[in-house]
């Protein structure tokens, strides 16, 4: 990852744009990249976070200043965990 800044904030979702800076936020893709990532990559459309995978790491990022940003999922009780339903 091309990083400026070490500022990761955790969010619930993703942002429109950087709180920082006001710069476009794109999401971060982990592995090995196939060569349509790439020209994604290239294209600003993603960026692109190393082959190795990060636990807990950054989900976005901002493509001006580097900070980072984490979905954080919150659960109002351990059987929301496996009652969830999907949209």
């Amino acid at each position: 990852m091309n990083q400026e800044n070490d500022t990761i904030i955790d969010v619930t979702r993703k942002p429109r744009k950087c709180p920082h800076c006001g710069g476009k936020v794109l999401p971060i893709t982990f592995g090995e990249p196939s060569a349509e990532l790439c020209e994604k990559a290239e294209r600003r459309e993603v960026i692109l976070g190393g082959c190795c995978i990060i636990l807990d790491g950054p989900d976005y990022q901002c493509v001006d200043c580097g900070t980072q940003f984490r979905i954080i999922i919150e659960y109002r009780n351990p059987d929301d965990v496996f009652n969830r339903k999907k949209k």
